[in-house]
């Protein structure tokens, strides 16, 4: 009687493991036929969802400005303008240069960037803000150069600047 039970046991343990071995290579193949994630294509999102998205954060930080009391209405102003100047310039980098580093880069920055870096500051503690603020003010200005900047390579549609602006932003800000 044990003899039958041990061959049962054997037999069940041979026929899981092959089993087992089946399903590893039926996993292994059809990770092989899938493309890997970074080739497979991308829920692409049209250029106006794009730009709504943007738009979006860019309010969603107009209405955290506006909450905030403690925050200098200079840096307010110039947040402000940083605002302004992108969305104007975001959809016509958009359109005319759609595929240039310096469009994802701009676009970058109206969609979270600009918010992240005034949401972090605005979550400081009073004293912290204090500390802060001389760093938080530079960044801000610099972001309000690169938005002006930006403005006038559209304008002036400067593209042997687009190169120099792209490399500039994503060192300095990605």
């Amino acid at each position: 009687m044990t003899m039958i039970i041990a061959a049962a046991i054997f037999l069940i343990a041979v026929i899981g493991f092959f089993m087992m071995m089946k399903n590893i290579k039926t996993k292994k193949t059809t990770s092989k036929n899938k493309p890997s994630p970074s080739l497979a294509p991308r829920d692409e999102t049209s250029p106006d969802q794009e730009y709504k998205a943007i738009l979006d954060a860019l309010l969603r930080l107009n209405m955290m400005l506006r909450k905030d009391k403690e925050l200098p209405i200079e840096i307010t102003e110039e947040i402000e303008d940083i605002i302004d100047d992108l969305t104007v310039v975001t959809p016509a980098m958009m359109e005319r240069y759609p595929g240039e580093t310096l469009t994802y880069e701009i676009k970058k920055i109206g969609r979270m960037h600009l918010y992240k870096t005034v949401k972090e500051y605005l979550d400081l503690s009073p004293g912290s803000r204090k500390n802060q603020f001389d760093i938080f003010k530079k960044t801000i200005e610099n972001l309000h150069e690169v938005s002006n900047r930006s403005r006038d390579i559209v304008e002036k549609n400067e593209t042997a600047e687009f190169k120099t602006m792209a490399n500039f932003l994503a060192g300095k800000f990605s």
